[in-house]
């Protein structure tokens, strides 16, 4: 005979899933960041991937949004904060984030916490926002002075 008990852990199962493949992408992420080796221009890391140049780099000679990203999490990975924060701003940001990521996602699939309340106990759409604005601001100052 099954239960609401059965049935609620069986409605669990894709949203535990979900956040233990949170959890295992961020750490993959952050185990690839320890395997390269940081670009010493500040851009460029993401190359040792196999991945082309920055295609709006060298059509405009201003950085994306994105350049020096990987380069700040290769840093971030070794500890070096102000080579990091050098390489992006939101690069050590996105770093950290995704490094708490790691035992968010372990603990809420294990508790099997829904999105919403993961979203209110870590007050995510504040960081979001915050992460958001901080990109678009750093995108503008960078385009800016490069031209």
């Amino acid at each position: 005979m099954t239960t609401n008990t059965d049935r609620t852990r069986a409605n669990l199962y894709p949203q535990r899933l979900g956040w233990w493949a949170i959890a295992f992408g961020s750490a993959l992420v952050l185990l690839a960041a320890a395997w390269l080796e940081p670009d010493s221009r500040g851009y460029g890391t993401h190359t040792q991937l196999g991945l082309p140049p920055c295609g709006f780099l060298l059509l405009t000679g201003a950085p994306c949004p994105g350049c020096g990203l990987t380069t700040a999490f290769a840093h971030g990975i070794r500890g070096d904060w102000v080579a990091a924060v050098s390489a992006n701003p939101l690069g050590l940001a996105l770093f950290v984030a995704v490094c708490a990521s790691v035992p968010i996602g372990i603990t809420a699939g294990w508790r099997g916490w829904s999105l919403d309340a993961v979203i209110e106990r870590f007050a995510l759409n504040r960081w979001a926002l915050a992460l958001g604005t901080g990109a678009v601001a750093i995108w503008v100052a960078r385009f800016s002075s490069a031209l």
